[in-house]
């Protein structure tokens, strides 16, 4: 029994060490090494069969004759042997073991055909014959991809038939020349599994990446025939809805509608058609891919096929400014082919050259013929296509325009049908482009001898009749009279037109096609909304809505983005850009709207909400000044009081000095200037007195300026300079306010004014003007400015620009709260160097 379990555990244990060493590959990689492990056997073979015998004789016959007929004797048995193997590989017998081959040819034949040559030319100790054993050795190493068990027993059998041969020949094992001989063998063979190791694992990768590569094709050439399916299904399904579309659309243009009904109606047959005609170019492309549309060749005359394929197109030309020329060569050409066909690609070709054409431009068809066959051209003054993008215009769905800017609407497949259906024909088209000056497309089709020309042939289903319907530009205008003032920015005059027109019944709509010029309309005058398409020519809806953020003028006006991008990148790209929403493409009007009003109810409660706001930061800040003011006001009064009893003892004082001192001493100028010191704090106890009390009279008044400001020039003569000139320009205005209050701020301003000007060269300006029910006093002066940073604080108290001991810095402070009590106005213009200006706005006398 233990006997038994013994047994049967050997087998498992070698092979569970084979599956460590060589573990079990793919069963497709397993095949293709197996299959070059055979092949390789075979071309092994054929080599051997002339290398060994070439080998011996040579060697032999060279350096031991006698032995050229034994060697000659081996060297024919072992091709006996070789021609036995191929005879074997050709019936598939080692099918089943294809490593076996290879190692009966290299560790069987070859290695006993050498071990007896080795012995007839003198045995292992004495012949140099050893060479032949680093051929097998290297022919094993990059030649035998076979698992490391079948190459190790290989690359071993060589050592050993050295020593085979050393036996056979009662060599002397011990020898120097054997022992360094066998220790090279037994190297060599090292060597060598270790290169088939390093080898045969490159040829594995090799294979599995290129079963891998032959995978991916097989599954994308699959996935592309289902797409071709999936494209023709989709397009024949979506048949039946055009037509339910179409025909009610084309029997209510036949009825009595008014015209902004017929012009929807004329939108949906315009929108309808196109969208036909894209399904009939993706079902064409789905029968291209599967091998059809079929060829019925019949002999066609290209010229008149050309001849009336462009009067069909001229209408379509002349809708987008442009001029369509023909020109014919001396024919006939006679083109053996599919018309159906030929009307596609001349369609195609003529309208993607009035599409890239600027309005005004001509595009020209010319046949002729060369040495090749015909040549049908047609050429344009166009946009031109740039040198990097020649060879992809031609490619499925590319188009050299960004898509998120593109200027032209399409699909990217129209030149691709032209090329597949061109190749179809065994025909061939290239392009001559310059960047800005048009494109010329050449299409070679191979000539037939002259034969009768079949007339034009009715279109199958699977190939629909094309026309290139006139380009209708729909009315842009502005639309609605009332309501918040929306601009739509859309470049699709269909659909610009169409939003338009629904929404000009809530809203004031201003309509732009053009992005770059919507942009200065919108900044010049900013709506209350902006409503854009993202995808638009030039400047798309993301710069537009990021440069309107960064204008402060509509920085706060909403924006609303249009697209047909439904990914979440391009959503929060237009979100990032500052957009406000996002509605996607179609829509429905009503969703639209409530959006549009969700959008303005939050702008004007954001409006009231910023009024209120600053109105309440006001308030703040005028009951802070107010209270600042009362407490200061207190205090000034109770200093000023304090100071007027020991101003009073001091100027009786100086009175009785005077009386005892002769009047030309010399102490009478001293009293000059304590009289000057006297009267300058008399002059600020005065106005800190004003300033405290606040006591205002009545407003109620009628005060004739022109009394007013004589008195007020008279009062600050003797402070003014000879050089100084003060300029009146007062008429009969009467204005509201109390007399003493307005004295003293004409007072103040005034003699502000005079001490600001220059002694030698100064003029001060008072002028008054009425304007309806107000009346503007100004005083200007050529004096030296105020400092644009001083302008916000000019009104505070004890704040002045004079040099130190010049003022008090009470003067403007007290004219802001006289005014005030006027229910008056003041404001202040100065810029430094050239001169203030002081505007006191009062009520004009006879105004409740």
């Amino acid at each position: 029994m233990r006997s038994g379990n013994r047994s049967s555990a050997i087998p498992r244990a070698f092979s569970a060490i084979r599956r460590r060493i060589s573990p079990a590959l793919d069963p497709r990689v397993a095949g293709e090494r197996a299959r070059t492990l055979l092949a390789r056997a075979v071309a092994s073979c054929w080599v051997a069969l002339g290398i060994i015998p070439f080998t011996i004789i040579v060697y032999d016959g060279a350096f031991f004759p006698a032995q050229l007929v034994p060697g000659a004797v081996a060297a024919a048995a072992a091709d006996g042997l070789i021609i036995l193997l191929v005879v074997g590989l050709r019936r598939h017998v080692f099918d089943r073991y294809p490593g076996l081959p290879f190692a009966l040819l290299a560790g069987v034949v070859c290695n006993i055909t050498e071990a007896v040559n080795l012995v007839l030319t003198g045995g292992p100790v004495e012949s140099d014959f050893v060479f032949p054993y680093y051929l097998i050795s290297f022919g094993i190493a990059i030649l035998y991809p076979a698992e490391i068990i079948a190459v190790v027993a290989t690359a071993a059998l060589l050592p050993l038939g050295y020593v085979a041969a050393a036996i056979v020949t009662h060599s002397p094992l011990g020898a120097q020349r054997f022992t360094s001989n066998l220790m090279l063998l037994v190297d060599s063979a090292a060597i060598t599994i270790i290169g088939n190791v390093v080898v045969t694992n490159l040829f594995l990768r090799e294979v599995k990446l290129r079963i891998d590569l032959e995978s991916a094709n097989d599954r994308l050439r699959e996935m592309d025939r289902l797409k071709s399916e999936f494209f023709a299904n989709v397009s024949h399904e979506l048949r039946t809805p055009l037509t339910l579309i179409l025909a009610p659309a084309s029997s209510l243009s036949r009825e009595q509608l008014e015209p902004s009904q017929y012009t929807l109606v004329e939108t949906i047959q315009r929108n309808a058609t196109r969208l036909l005609q894209l399904i009939n170019d993706l079902l064409l492309l789905a029968k291209l891919d599967t091998g059809e549309p079929h060829i019925d060749p019949v002999p066609v005359d290209v010229a008149a096929s050309v001849r009336r394929i462009a009067e069909e197109a001229h209408a379509y030309a002349e809708s987008l400014s442009l001029r369509l020329e023909v020109g014919i060569g001396p024919g006939p050409y006679i083109w053996n082919g599919d018309e159906r066909h030929l009307e596609r690609i001349v369609l195609n070709l003529v309208s993607n050259a009035c599409k890239f054409s600027q309005p005004g431009g001509v595009v020209r068809v010319t046949v002729g013929g060369d040495d090749e066959g015909i040549v049908l051209r047609v050429i344009d003054q166009g946009i031109g296509i740039a040198p990097e993008d020649i060879d992809k215009i031609f490619e499925r769905f590319v188009q050299v325009e960004s898509s998120a800017n593109r200027r032209f609407e399409g699909t990217g497949i129209g030149l691709s049908i032209v090329k597949q259906l061109v190749t179809l024909h065994g025909g061939k088209i290239s392009v001559a482009s310059e960047k800005g000056r048009g494109s010329t497309f050449t299409v070679h089709l191979s000539a037939s001898p002259r034969a009768p020309v079949v007339g034009p042939m009715q279109p199958p289903p699977e190939v629909a009749k094309v026309k290139l319907q006139p380009a209708v530009a729909a009315p842009i205008v502005p639309t609605g009279e009332s309501g918040a003032r929306i601009a739509v920015v859309e470049d699709n005059t269909d659909l610009l037109a169409y939003l338009s027109l629904e929404l000009g019944h809530y809203y004031r709509v201003t309509p732009h096609a053009d992005s770059t010029k919507a942009l200065q309309s919108i900044l010049a005058d900013p709506p209350d909304l902006i409503l854009s398409d993202i995808m638009m020519p030039g400047l798309d809806g993301i710069g537009l809505a990021r440069q309107l953020r960064k204008d402060p003028r509509t920085a706060e006006v909403p924006v609303l983005l249009l697209s047909a991008r439904e990914e979440v990148e391009a959503k929060l790209a237009g979100f990032e850009a500052g957009a406000d929403d996002y509605v996607q493409k179609p829509f429905q009007l009503q969703e639209l709207r409530a959006r549009l009003e969700i959008h303005l109810r939050l702008r004007t409660q954001a409006r009231e909400l910023r009024k209120a706001l600053e109105q309440l930061k006001r308030a703040e800040s005028t009951l802070v000044q107010s209270e600042k003011m009362v407490a200061l006001g207190r205090m000034v009064a109770g200093v000023a009081h304090e100071m007027n009893n020991p101003l009073h003892f001091l100027r009786g004082n100086l009175a009785l000095l005077r009386q005892k001192v002769p009047p030309q001493g010399t102490l009478t100028p001293l009293f000059a200037d304590i009289d000057e010191s006297l009267s300058r704090m008399t002059l600020v106890t005065k106005q800190l007195l004003l300033f405290g009390r606040k006591q205002h009279g009545n407003v109620a008044g009628e005060i004739k300026l022109a009394e007013v400001v004589p008195l007020v020039v008279k009062m600050v003569a003797p402070q003014t300079p000879k050089g100084v000139r003060i300029v009146q320009r007062v008429d009969g205005e009467l204005v509201q306010a109390n007399p003493q209050d307005l004295f003293q701020i004409l007072l103040n301003i005034v003699h502000n004014a005079v001490q600001a000007v220059d002694p030698q060269k100064g003029e001060v300006t008072i002028a008054v003007q009425r304007a309806g029910d107000r009346v503007e006093v100004r005083v200007a002066d050529n004096g030296c400015g105020i400092a644009k940073e001083d302008l916000p604080r000019i009104f505070d108290p004890f704040f002045t620009t004079k040099p130190p001991g010049s003022g008090t810095g009470l003067g403007l402070s007290i004219v802001q709260e006289l005014v005030a009590a006027q229910q008056a106005t003041v404001q202040v213009e100065s810029e430094k160097g050239r001169g203030t200006t002081v505007s006191v706005v009062f009520r004009a006398a006879g105004v409740s």
